[in-house]
């Protein structure tokens, strides 16, 4: 072999080298990783929160952001830099773009991890925890919410029969019908959201249900604690009225398909 041929092909190899490099870069930025979140100090008064009965309840939307390693917060709910040209308003959806769909994100749970937010008309604010809804894939999709909420629930396991998973929590009650917004999600990319944390002597399995448009999610169980008297609607109480009014109905829209105890079919 020679000298020529012996460059050439180490050429070739040098090549092929660098090709898989960028190769597992590009990869590695659709690679999700729950990011660590820090949180200034605040001097308010925060709770977990506390309920005897199952409470209506509307996830904090929090923010779009790239993958990343560290999330910094301040006191008050954050925007990164995307989020206006993303942003598509309920008024603006003459110009549907049929191509963005709201199938194929992920859910991430990070029970472990503890924010705390007080909405700005309030004087004590709540714990609470992060889920991402996150785009590994390679083309944008995109999220649905409402003014500044996501539609959910948490559900957690009854053991008092045949350890059955029913909802401990509604959607939160609703009497203006505008405010629907889209928010493109590109590749690598993630919405976060906060949901609620309880005070309780249960400690089960829970998980989140999520709705995005026509799409609903389930993230992956997590021990959490709450009050067992969650998993019971209470009299008079917005979801208790809707489920009197029409149970099939109320399953569909205020529980996003999820029955709660004792509204089971004889």
């Amino acid at each position: 072999m020679n000298r020529q041929t012996i460059t050439f092909l180490l050429l070739v190899l040098t090549l092929a080298s660098c090709n898989q490099k960028n190769k597992k870069t590009d990869t590695d930025k659709r690679n999700f990783q729950i990011p660590v979140v820090v949180q200034v100090p605040t001097k308010d008064t925060i709770e977990f929160f506390k309920s005897d009965f199952l409470n209506d309840v509307w996830f904090e939307f929090y923010g779009k952001y790239k993958f990343t390693d560290s999330l910094h917060f301040g006191e008050h709910r954050e925007r990164d830099t995307t989020y206006r040209k993303d942003y598509i308003s309920e008024y603006s959806r003459l110009r549907k773009d049929d191509t963005l769909t709201t199938d194929g994100f992920q859910i991430f749970v990070d029970y472990k991890t503890t924010i705390y937010h007080r909405e700005e008309y309030l004087t004590r604010g709540n714990y609470y925890f992060p889920v991402y809804v996150v785009n590994e894939t390679s083309r944008t999709k995109v999220f649905i919410g409402k003014d500044s909420y996501v539609f959910g629930l948490q559900e957690a396991i009854d053991t008092s029969r045949w350890d059955e998973w029913r909802p401990i929590e509604s959607k939160g009650f609703d009497f203006c019908g505008n405010g629907y917004f889209e928010l493109k999600v590109h590749p690598g990319e993630f919405v976060m959201f906060l949901v609620p944390k309880y005070e309780g002597g249960e400690k089960q399995l829970m998980k989140v249900r999520l709705q995005v448009g026509e799409s609903i999610y389930f993230s992956q169980s997590y021990e959490g604690t709450f009050n067992r008297k969650q998993f019971i609607t209470k009299k008079d109480t917005w979801a208790y009225d809707r489920l009197k009014e029409n149970k099939a109905s109320a399953i569909q829209w205020i529980f996003y398909g999820a029955t709660p105890k004792g509204y089971d079919d004889e």
